[in-house]
């Protein structure tokens, strides 16, 4: 009943990625893109967070292509994926180039993880969901932009929250104005939980601050982020029977050599605007060290220290909207990483003898130029990038050290092109084409010894959408079909001789195709209906044989009740997985699931301080799932279940 329910109102409305009841234009924040989102023949959705407490999962899910997974075991960090691309991620995010307020937070190498984002403060979201490579280079899967608070006025607030299986979290914040011209926001939070499955807790707690100072068309701004994680356990994968004889459980290996991580890492930022010879001039710097202690479930090199330093500059000149042969970008960018990994024995969760010291490094440098026209009603959107990579390693373990050095340079074009056939309705169609190279630690995931894998390539990659956008005071919707194909895609697996560790090879060609509509619906006062839905195919060839990507779903839909009225607020969503596969053979098919979710907020105002009181309820219906797959995994240990129906209270007071 609540299947037929949930696809009944999916054909009527398909999501908007906004949380208002007010369909407002959007306004895009990303630096490399030139125009309002209406105006923009690229495939982007955004969303506000608008005071609510809803996780960065349930939000990225309401995405149509985009499905976020393993949300309970942080010492795996958070899996993303657009339209398949970063699904082979072992842990954290491949394919997929991540900001916070226009800083990179994805190293040159194409590595990314969410765990240390203040993800409590992001105000807005940007995913573009498609291929990205003429604006910001290794980004096969698309772009997730975050940009935290920002206000003008003097303001704080705390926010506690407690849940299920050991969940505790708080956090104060506040925003507070030294001059006429400067501003200043600062937060503190903490966050623990013990986890649903045994040997799954983790704690971690942050700092984050940001100076502005912008004095007419000038802009100046300082961030600085530190996030310290001592510990996140790893419950480890599953075989079906040892789900179906007890879902909580921990994997006895992962128990035996106390499997996980601790992390420690910071980051500082400047940011600079000016005008310049009528256009603006745009200049960013950063600076990031990581350092990350983790423990494998098994013994030769089982124990991983890593140091890394990434840092990196851009600069790019905006020429002025007002050019009656369009507005344009032409930029510089420099990227470096460098990663000390050390390994050694992990004797049952104790360091043992070093097998493994070397010198990872990665150099990245390019230089782009995009280019919008308008023509009438049309607006030609061009892009060009060039992109230079050197990788080198250095292993100081050899008995007489050894050097490696690979180099991967490509040019990525684009172009896009958005037909306004009424004031309220846009068409729009793009071609793209770019790279994405393995990773330092794909790289060096050798099993033919020491130094870099000589046998992988870069993915390369040619994609079309084409789509139109529709929006009117009642309703807000868009269509988007995309085709792309993709040479040497690359995927992880494991080996019988070398269990738990994951290796990376490439396989024939790929070819991805599907449909995207997400939509809203504010016709009735006080209330907002979205929903999304995917349909795509996922398909790789090797050896004249077709098969199916792993870990990707062909079949994804979201729907979202929300109403808002006399300072309450109340929102069910509920998300459709299809079917999807674990392994390259499509022997083991994952089932698909639907989950719901419940939110009430009550917001009272005593005075100047107003108090919310939230009460959430995920997995409403006590679905059994799986919250990760682990791909190819050995063993058949494919299985990492999600928890049954969690509660979450939440009290938020803010002080003006």
């Amino acid at each position: 009943m609540l299947r037929t329910l949930f696809f009944t109102v999916i054909c009527f409305a398909v999501t908007s990625a906004q949380d208002t009841l007010d369909l407002e234009e959007v306004v895009i924040k990303s630096s490399l893109l030139l125009s309002e989102e209406n105006a923009l023949p690229v495939t982007i959705s955004t969303w506000s967070n608008n005071g609510n407490f809803r996780s960065i999962q349930q939000e990225l899910n309401n995405v149509p292509g985009v499905w976020l997974t393993n949300n309970s075991n942080a010492a795996q960090d958070y899996r993303i994926s657009i339209r398949g691309f970063g699904s082979r991620a072992s842990f954290g995010v491949r394919g997929i180039r991540i900001l916070l307020d226009g800083i990179p937070q994805t190293t040159p190498d194409g590595q990314s993880q969410i765990d240390h984002l203040p993800l409590h403060l992001i105000q807005q979201s940007e995913v573009i969901r498609s291929p990205a490579g003429s604006r910001h280079g290794n980004a096969a899967g698309g772009v997730l932009s975050f940009f935290t608070e920002n206000t003008n006025q003097n303001q704080a607030n705390i926010r506690l929250q407690h849940g299920s299986f050991g969940f505790y979290y708080t956090d104060a914040t506040t925003h507070h104005h030294l001059s006429g011209n400067s501003k200043i926001m600062g937060s503190l939070n903490y966050h623990k939980f013990d986890g649903y499955r045994k040997h799954a807790g983790f704690e971690n707690k942050s700092a984050f601050v940001k100076f502005t100072h912008q004095k007419s068309e000038v802009l100046h701004k300082l961030s600085i982020l530190h996030f310290d994680s001592p510990y996140a356990f790893d419950s480890g994968g599953l075989t079906l029977e040892e789900v179906n004889r007890n879902r909580s459980q921990g994997r006895e290996r992962n128990i035996v050599y106390d499997a996980g991580e601790s992390i420690r890492q910071s980051q500082i930022a400047w940011h600079y605007k000016t005008p310049y010879q009528s256009g603006e001039l745009e200049t960013i710097v950063h600076f990031s060290p990581r350092i990350f202690d983790g423990k494998l479930p098994f013994e030769n090199g089982g124990i991983v220290k890593l140091e890394r330093d990434f840092y990196g500059g851009m600069v790019l000149y905006r020429t002025s909207a007002e050019n009656r042969l369009g507005q344009g970008i032409v930029g510089l960018n420099f990227q470096n990483q460098q990663d000390h990994r050390k390994r050694y024995a992990n004797r049952t969760g104790m360091k043992g003898e070093q097998t493994m010291n070397q010198i990872e490094r990665f150099s990245s440098a390019s230089g782009f130029a995009i280019w919008s026209i308008p023509v009438r009603k049309s607006i030609f959107d061009l892009g060009l990038r060039y992109d230079s990579n050197q990788v080198a390693l250095d292993d100081r373990f050899a008995i007489s050290e050894q050097s490696y050095e690979r180099q991967f340079s490509r040019w990525s074009p684009h172009l896009g092109l958005l037909w306004k056939s009424s004031p309220t309705t846009a068409w729009f169609i793009s071609l793209a084409s770019g790279f994405e190279v393995p990773a330092l630690s794909e790289l060096s995931a050798n099993p033919y010894g020491s130094g870099f894998n000589p046998e992988i390539q870069p993915m390369s990659f040619n994609s079309l959408d084409f789509g139109f956008r529709k929006q009117n005071p009642f309703y807000r919707w868009e269509a988007v079909a995309f085709y792309t194909t993709v040479t040497n895609e690359l995927i992880r697996f494991e080996l019988e001789d070398f269990p738990d560790q994951n290796f990376y090879r490439n396989l024939g060609e790929s070819t991805r195709y599907g449909i995207e509509v997400d939509a809203s619906l504010t016709a009735f006062k006080d209330h907002m209906l979205q929903g999304g839905i995917s349909f795509a195919s996922y398909q790789f060839s090797e050896e004249g044989t077709q098969k199916n990507l792993p870990g990707v779903p062909t079949s994804t839909a979201n729907l979202r009740w929300t109403y808002s009225n006399n300072n309450w607020k109340f929102s069910i969503d509920g998300h459709f997985i299809g079917d999807y596969f674990a392994d390259n053979a499509n022997a083991v098919r994952i089932d698909h699931y639907a989950v719901t979710n419940l939110e009430i907020q009550k917001q009272f105002r005593p005075k100047s301080n107003p108090i919310t009181l939230g009460c959430s309820v995920f997995n409403l219906t006590n679905t059994r799932y799986f919250d990760n797959i682990r791909i190819n995994a050995f063993g058949s240990r494919f299985y990492e279940p999600a928890a049954g129906r969690q509660l979450l209270f939440s009290l938020k007071i803010g002080f003006e």
